[in-house]
């Protein structure tokens, strides 16, 4: 028998580090900026965490997401409308129960990363709800993606009885949409996912983005508001249906523990806090 010199074992281990090397998690996503767009005020929590926090008054955040790819960029959700900039008092809807504030037009913050609404080539929305939709008319030269019941609720003939805003979309009549049902890999490598996540709104859904040094996250939409409501599967009695949004929770906690994915919930202002906000980004 040979002694185990350098030549019997090299090629062998050589290519079993090329073996593993290549199960390595790869990503084309370069980073993301997480920006802020918007906050909204409440008197009383207990809307959103039906039975807890009653009379409680809080602060949800609200943030926009520019994912940068190698294949180009994306924006998930758009916050509250920028004319609200102009409005030091915010604007509190008809019933009193939220008032909406935009400290800086999300326009403004695009800008002070280099990036103006024409240069984003793809744009999808959580959903349809004014905090998320609020400047969607910007970015009418993008590719849209949206769930088709989300579309059909949007631009159907009572937009108004899901809580949309027509005007909202007015300039997305003439955009190139993309109507999905179900998930979609919007640039065909895997790290970027539209996964359908309804009950919230008829056609809500999340966004997953691999991260290359953070890993994959889930950007909650509305799919939950606050880490309370994903800990203990809360769902506030004001969503389109409240049994689907309870189903949508349980699938995605199922797919983040099985892909380690984290759940960044967009309206959770405590989580949001550790996380950095554009200018910065993350990777």
């Amino acid at each position: 028998m040979p002694a185990l010199g350098r030549k019997t074992w090299s090629v062998p281990v050589f290519l079993l580090l090329a073996a593993c090397a290549s199960l390595e998690p790869t990503t084309s996503v370069e980073r993301m900026y997480v920006i802020n767009c918007g906050e909204n005020h409440t008197n009383d929590v207990s809307r959103w965490t039906p039975g807890v926090n009653v009379g409680q008054p809080g602060v949800f955040g609200n943030h926009c997401y520019l994912i940068r790819h190698a294949k180009g960029t994306m924006l998930w959700d758009s916050g509250n409308p920028d004319r609200l900039a102009a409005l030091p008092n915010g604007l509190t809807n008809p019933q009193g129960t939220i008032t909406a504030f935009m400290r800086k037009p999300l326009a403004e913050s695009l800008r002070e990363i280099g990036v103006a609404p024409a240069d984003i080539q793809h744009f999808a929305m959580s959903h349809g709800h004014g905090d998320h939709s609020g400047n969607a008319n910007l970015f009418h030269a993008s590719t849209v993606y949206m769930q088709t019941v989300e579309h059909d609720a949007i631009f159907g003939p009572e937009p108004q009885k899901f809580g949309f805003l027509p005007a909202n979309f007015e300039r997305l009549r003439g955009a190139k949409l993309v109507k999905l049902n179900g998930e979609h890999d919007v640039f065909g490598d895997g790290s970027v996912l539209i996964k359908s996540a309804p009950g919230h709104t008829p056609g809500h859904q999340v966004l997953v983005v691999r991260l290359p040094k953070t890993g994959p996250v889930m950007l909650s939409g509305d799919m939950v508001h606050l880490q309370y409501s994903w800990n203990n599967r809360v769902v506030p009695s004001f969503n389109f249906d409240v049994a689907q949004s309870g189903r949508s929770i349980d699938a995605m906690k199922e797919y983040t523990a099985r892909t380690g994915t984290q759940l960044w919930i967009n309206h959770d202002l405590q989580q949001h806090a550790a996380i950095p906000k554009s200018p910065q980004f993350v990777q």
